[in-house]
């Protein structure tokens, strides 16, 4: 027991002083949230001054309308040439316009992208609009309350953004086990290893415990400075985070060993484990929502384990609806995959070393 701990806590130690493994786990995700902080405005502030949406003058049934909606803000302009020029230099968010038989709704890019509600407010709106000429408009405007903020924490983008900075912490996951199945394989440090008192399970359950600790280490450390700087705004049920977290690197720590075991030279197994990260960064919805891609690549993304990794997260943090189902479910897959790939692989290091 004393090996191991000695060697976990050597693991910790090297973790930070391993120049890529710092800058990949601890320094990018904290750019990552500064820089998304400044460009999504930080924490809840950017939705303080409510979405301005530009309507024709006498359109009053669609001001009716649109003043019942928490947080909008009504600009009337005299005719839709002047309102179609407001949206496109910014200076409301979106318009609606109807013909006589159908809305238009127009939206500025720069706005969708930073306002989240934008993204359904079309087919919202048109739902309140049917509802309000049936003469229900108070029951439906409670229901569509109770879908927008279902008990959990309202953020802005940049809380959304964060489950995929932490995302991305972990992933460097990946790269610690190619280290340990690859570098140090081909680097004889392991065979050095199998000559001392060391057994090869106390050997590989020390650097991976290690790993694992570092790793949550960061993500927590990466979630804190975060919520200091931007004080956002989340609902945090510590007990799934905590779950998510551990198992989400247990499984890139499997996929990780998985790249490492398909391929001898570890520059290879790293270039590929690289590529597949920066594939699963931008398919599997944890930076932006999944309805920004088109359908075929929303189901790409299903097949990606990020994409699982980003929702648990997102659970976790209350930027998104979910329960303890998916999440044990995700924590019970990760942990099954990380343990079948260790034992079929982990015992054979030592061999692997000679080949």
């Amino acid at each position: 027991m004393k090996t191991f701990i000695t060697i976990a806590l050597y693991r910790i130690k090297s973790f930070y002083r391993d120049t890529f493994t710092f800058l990949f786990s601890l320094i990018l995700p904290i750019m990552f949230v500064v820089i998304f902080g400044f460009v999504f405005g930080g924490g809840e502030g950017s939705s303080e001054n409510g979405i301005k949406i530009g309507v024709i003058k006498d359109s009053a049934e669609i001001v009716k309308v649109l003043e019942r909606i928490e947080n909008i803000k009504v600009v009337e302009f005299e005719n839709e040439a002047i309102l179609r020029d407001k949206v496109l230099k910014g200076s409301v968010d979106g318009a609606i316009i109807f013909d006589g038989e159908k809305f238009n709704f127009i939206i500025n890019f720069a706005s969708f992208q930073q306002k989240p509600f934008l993204r359904t407010f079309g087919e919202s709106f048109s739902k309140i609009y049917s509802l309000h000429e049936a003469g229900i408009d108070r029951g439906f405007i409670r229901v569509e309350e109770e879908l927008i903020d279902p008990g959990k924490a309202q953020v802005s983008t940049l809380g959304y953004t964060i489950p995929g900075v932490l995302s991305f912490s972990i992933s460097s996951a990946i790269f610690t086990m190619i280290a340990l199945f690859g570098y140090y394989r081909k680097r004889k440090v392991i065979r050095r290893f199998a000559v001392t008192p060391v057994s090869p399970i106390t050997f590989i359950s020390g650097m991976i415990v290690g790993n694992f600790i570092a790793g949550i280490f960061s993500c927590l450390f990466v979630l804190l400075i975060a919520q200091l700087i931007f004080s956002l705004n989340f609902s945090i049920n510590w007990t799934f985070l905590l779950i998510s977290i551990s198992s989400s690197i247990l499984g890139m720590m499997a996929l990780g060993i998985l790249l490492a075991s398909l391929f001898r030279e570890p520059q290879a197994a790293n270039n590929v484990g690289n590529l597949l990260v920066n594939i699963m960064l931008f398919f599997s919805g944890v930076y932006f929502p999944l309805d920004f891609l088109p359908n075929y690549l929303k189901v790409f993304a299903r097949f990606l384990p990020l994409y699982y990794v980003g929702r648990a997260l997102r659970i976790s943090l209350g930027v998104e609806e979910g329960g303890a189902t998916f999440v044990f479910s995700f924590a019970f897959v990760m942990i099954f995959v990380f343990i079948t790939l260790i034992l079929i692989f982990g015992r054979n290091i030592f061999e692997l070393e000679d080949r």
